[in-house]
């Protein structure tokens, strides 16, 4: 938390003297050296400040919940002081899918970074910082990966314009999660002018796929046109095994959305035995998902229900579970108990699914589907008994 508030102080400009005024403006009596007690993680802020400071930083409280739900992976910090060592540390755990061990790798290299001043300082530090923005993204701490893109693309004309391309793009994907398409698609598609414009396969790719993402909600011809490209830019240009699999995920299954069944299960199949090779849990754990949906769009629910079953053994490691995926197979689980008129499993589902749906700051169509519905018969319920 105290690191966190630091960076957030110096992102503004602002002085510990400059903060309490601020403070003082809002109502709220945090002076200097109280400030500096809560930077250094001698005191920790009550809620009331917590509220004060997030209105000064404009940032929400759920950001500094984000930063007490991090403190857990605190004792897996790497105790190296290596910059390249601590990055190579997050890339390998980023890769097996424990991103709260990623996350602090990460951290300690911006640490390192802002600590070694000379030639290359900003370059180093917008590097550190997207990658911890990467592994935020992955633990569903949007806020602050947003934060932190934000704070790289203040170095606009400082760093390489690599860094920059990647988090203008990381930053759109932010947004899409967010539900924010209209200015997620505008970041996206300047991020991929650049890429292109500069060969950088893997951003290029990058861009294709998110777009896809965007599109799939709403057009999956135009969906699967830039999956299928983000496919041929990889291949073409030998990218990494990771980036062409998840790419691979979301062609299958925009595959099997758009009526291609056994082309698209084929490729869910192949992924997902792909990435229980390489260790890619995330990916073999989202795999089992889409294979578990397409199982679902054919009426086979004892073949889905297997899938979803090994979906989550894979997305609930106490190491770093994913909630998203999660929520998923709770949510057919939940659809399918409804449908079948099975009260008990419904209410268990949906118990679960309330549980997850508090974890989760990213939006997707089941999120919205089920915030709809819990809208919906609460009103319901509030005109009945009213």
């Amino acid at each position: 938390m105290g690191q966190h508030l630091r960076r957030l102080r110096e992102g503004y400009g602002y002085t510990l003297r400059k903060v309490e005024e601020k403070a003082f403006s809002l109502g709220e009596s945090i002076d200097n050296s109280q400030l500096s007690r809560f930077e250094k993680g001698k005191a920790l802020p009550s809620f009331d400040k917590l509220r004060a400071l997030a209105r000064i930083f404009n940032v929400s409280i759920q950001n500094f919940s984000d930063v007490l739900d991090l403190e857990e992976f605190e004792p897996f910090k790497p105790e190296t002081d290596d910059y390249d060592a601590l990055l190579t540390i997050g890339a390998q755990s980023l890769s097996r899918g424990e991103y709260g061990r990623a996350f602090v790798a990460y951290e300690k290299a911006v640490e390192v970074a802002e600590r070694n001043e000379g030639p290359g300082q900003n370059d180093r530090l917008a590097s550190a910082r997207w990658s911890m923005a990467t592994a935020l993204k992955a633990l569903g701490k949007l806020s602050m990966c947003e934060h932190e893109l934000r704070e790289i693309l203040k170095l606009r004309n400082e760093t390489k314009p690599g860094i920059q391309i990647r988090a203008l793009l990381q930053l759109g994907s932010v947004y899409r999660e967010l539900g924010d398409l209209c200015l997620a698609e505008v970041l996206v598609r300047e991020s991929l002018a650049l890429a292109v414009a500069s060969t950088d396969a893997p951003a290029h790719a990058t861009a294709l796929n998110t777009l896809a993402n965007i599109y799939e909600t709403s057009d999956l011809t135009k969906a699967l046109a830039f999956y299928e490209r983000a496919h041929e830019v990889l291949a073409a240009s030998g990218g990494a095994n990771d980036q062409k699999l998840v790419v691979l995920t979301n062609l299958g299954g925009c595959l099997v959305k758009a009526g291609r069944f056994q082309e698209g299960l084929a490729k869910l199949q192949a992924v997902h035995g792909s990435a229980r090779e390489y260790g890619y849990r995330r990916i073999a754990a989202l795999s089992a998902t889409r294979i578990g949906e397409a199982y679902l769009q054919h009426a086979d629910v004892a073949r889905a229900s297997h899938e979803f079953a090994e979906s989550d053994t894979l997305a609930s490691d106490p190491a770093g579970p994913y909630h998203d995926i999660l929520f998923l197979n709770a949510f057919h689980r939940w659809v399918g108990a409804k449908d079948d008129g099975n009260g008990t499993r419904e209410k268990i589902a949906f118990g679960r699914l309330r549980h997850l749906r508090s974890l989760l700051e990213r939006r997707f169509p089941e999120v919205d589907e089920f915030d709809r519905w819990v809208a919906k018969h609460r009103r319901f319920d509030h005109e009945h008994f009213a």
